[in-house]
């Protein structure tokens, strides 16, 4: 399945920076169009700034594609487009603006960040050490609960007392620092990871296995020799393509 997703990330990507280039185009045509600033300059702003926080989503979404994190980042793909629509229609067109509509753009705000958050967190900590495996998934525990708690919010009629603002407090704090912890052990954490796939066993795929074969069958020596001789450059030695014409690099 990762390497499914791999290609359709790239093409997500581009896809995702095709569309914000449009859209930054048309908001600097309209801060720069002669006449004066009206309405359809600013909506014009306004759909550049939405589109513009809809790919900086989409591309938190793409980081969690090649981990096993990346269910999280298809349905954080998924409920953003709902405020994303939503804004967009606000925009461009009259909306009525009832109690239903606003209830439905507060909660798929809250979840949309949530789980663009979670996918981001995700793929940045798949490659990381597995003791911070904890920590990430505790910290998604506390923002699926903050979210959760910040719906019922959203839908009450405001009869909360201190004690939930409290708790309120209490989660956004946690999901915040567990947040930033992952984030600094995946970006100043790194030694030991590369440490660890330095020293790690070196495997090859099938198509690479095969070449080093038939390079071996060629020289008529056998693959660990054929390793040796083609190692003997960074080792100091005489390059093997002087000895052994018949190698490409």
């Amino acid at each position: 399945m990762l390497r499914v997703m791999e290609p359709l990330r790239r093409i997500v990507a581009r896809l995702v920076i095709g569309a914000f280039s449009l859209a930054a185009a048309l908001g600097i045509y309209a801060l720069l169009s002669p006449g004066p600033f009206g309405s359809l300059q600013a909506d014009i702003l306004l759909t550049t700034l939405v589109v513009g926080l809809a790919s900086l989503a989409a591309l938190c979404h793409l980081t969690s594609a090649a981990s096993p994190w990346w269910p999280v980042g298809a349905v954080a793909a998924a409920v953003t487009a709902i405020p994303v629509l939503m804004s967009l229609a606000m925009i461009w067109s009259d909306v009525s603006g009832s109690q239903a509509w606003w209830d439905v753009y507060g909660v798929s705000i809250t979840w949309a960040l949530t789980l663009t958050q979670l996918s981001l967190l995700g793929g940045l900590s798949s490659s990381a050490r597995r003791r911070v495996d904890w920590l990430l998934i505790a910290t998604a525990v506390v923002a699926v609960a903050l979210a959760a708690l910040i719906t019922a919010l959203v839908l009450s009629d405001g009869g909360f007392d201190d004690g939930v603002m409290r708790l309120l407090g209490v989660l956004a704090i946690l999901d915040t620092l567990g947040s930033l912890t992952l984030i600094a052990l995946r970006v100043f954490g790194g030694r030991e990871e590369d440490q660890n796939l330095v020293n790690a066993p070196l495997t090859l795929d099938p198509s690479r296995a095969a070449r080093l074969r038939a390079l071996a069958a060629e020289q008529d020596v056998s693959v660990e020799a054929m390793l040796d001789r083609l190692m003997a450059p960074a080792s100091g030695r005489d390059d093997l393509r002087d000895r052994h014409p018949g190698i490409d690099r």
